[in-house]
């Protein structure tokens, strides 16, 4: 059974990644632009997608991802969270497909988002396209603000406005960077390096 760990460059605006033998596999990627792609098309697939955005200045996200699930008995499960500053843009798309053969499957799509300014702007938006009758498919979109009763509670640990901001946005965007770490059993490697490249990061069996 294969055990792989991806870390994701983008080369081109679209990367397809095919899943054709049975194994658990986790995908990362940071501020990326662009379609990714999850073709899973053989049974005993169970696959991990990470991706985390910091968005700050003027910059702007545009990205679309597509589980493609044309095998049964598998798993995909997404989460993307973004923490978007000044006048930061996030535009995500995100499509869980089953095909008819692909019964007793499993897909999962979350996608969080916090505001840190009010002239920042994210539109996300999940869908889902079904055509198996015996499968377990869930996707959600939040975007919001930190919670003010948290951050009045930070404060009263001694901690300043600013300390606590960080604080709370760390907290937020660790739950993304610990599941990465657990995905490849060492601290990943940096998106930025071998610039262009897919790592593969073999887990221990």
């Amino acid at each position: 059974m294969s055990n792989k760990f991806q870390i994701i460059k983008l080369e081109t605006k679209e990367k397809r990644l095919i899943y054709d033998k049975p194994g658990n596999y986790s995908v990362y990627f940071e501020n990326l632009s662009g379609d990714l792609i999850f073709d899973i098309i053989t049974p005993g697939v169970q696959l991990n997608i990470y991706g985390l955005y910091i968005g700050k200045k003027n910059c702007e996200f545009k990205i679309n991802t597509f589980q493609n699930h044309k095998a049964p008995l598998s798993m995909s499960n997404l989460l993307i969270k973004g923490v978007f500053y000044d006048e930061s843009k996030l535009y995500y798309r995100g499509l869980i497909r089953i095909e008819k053969n692909a019964q007793k499957s499993h897909a999962y799509q979350k996608n969080q988002n916090l505001m840190m300014s009010k002239d920042c702007f994210i539109d996300s938006k999940p869908y889902l396209e079904i055509l198996a009758n015996d499968v377990f498919c869930t996707h959600g979109s939040t975007t919001g603000r930190l919670d003010q009763e948290q951050m009045f509670y930070t404060k009263t640990r001694g901690l300043n406005e600013k300390q606590a901001e960080e604080l709370l946005v760390e907290g937020f965007i660790n739950e993304v960077r610990n599941l990465v770490i657990l995905g490849s059993k060492t601290t990943p490697e940096s998106a930025n390096n071998d610039s262009g490249r897919v790592h593969f990061v073999h887990l221990p069996e």
